[in-house]
């Protein structure tokens, strides 16, 4: 399938809307002890237009037939955070979903070939993306793109202290 990708608009909110709630399903079933459902929109749709809005970043969507059925968003980002990296800028993907009955179908490859046009045309040399290590489906995907791991993040249960609450004051979402 060859997808039109394009910048999104503020009327693509409720497409953008449902592909998170897949990718926010997939993180919850993948990770519970990280993630959790939540009621509604996990963004707000205020969220994802201050996100359309900059001028450092854009959702790129994957249109078949005028339907959305995939996105990624993109951002201009900077190191160092410390003085011992060196200074570079970058384009990173946070986030990349394709709608269910579309995966497989090549609409993945089209969105992240348009994300590396993008850091193109921003004078970015390179791109970045983090994945959950549990997500093999989409490391795999990653890794056939060209990627290739930067660092490794481990995690040691001690045994000690509670695991995350199902939900506790301080962690819902604030009006």
């Amino acid at each position: 399938m060859n997808p039109t990708i394009r910048k999104a608009e503020a009327r693509d909110i409720p497409a953008i809307q449902h592909l998170y709630r897949q990718l926010d399903g997939h993180h919850v079933e993948l990770l519970p002890r990280v993630f959790q459902p939540v009621d509604g929109d996990a963004r707000g749709d205020d969220v994802v237009q201050k996100w359309i809005d900059r001028d450092d970043a854009d959702y790129l969507l994957a249109e078949l037939n005028g339907k959305v059925v995939g996105f990624v968003n993109v951002q201009r980002s900077t190191h160092p955070r410390y003085p011992m990296f060196r200074p570079h800028d970058f384009a990173m993907i946070e986030n990349a979903v394709v709608d269910k009955p579309y995966r497989g179908k090549g609409i993945g490859r089209a969105l992240f070939d348009a994300a590396i046009e993008w850091a193109r045309d921003h004078g970015l040399r390179h791109v970045q993306t983090t994945v959950w290590h549990e997500n093999a489906g989409a490391r795999g995907f990653y890794l056939n793109q060209g990627f290739r791991p930067m660092t490794v993040r481990l995690e040691l249960d001690t045994g000690g202290g509670a695991e995350p609450s199902a939900a506790r004051d301080t962690d819902k979402p604030r009006a």
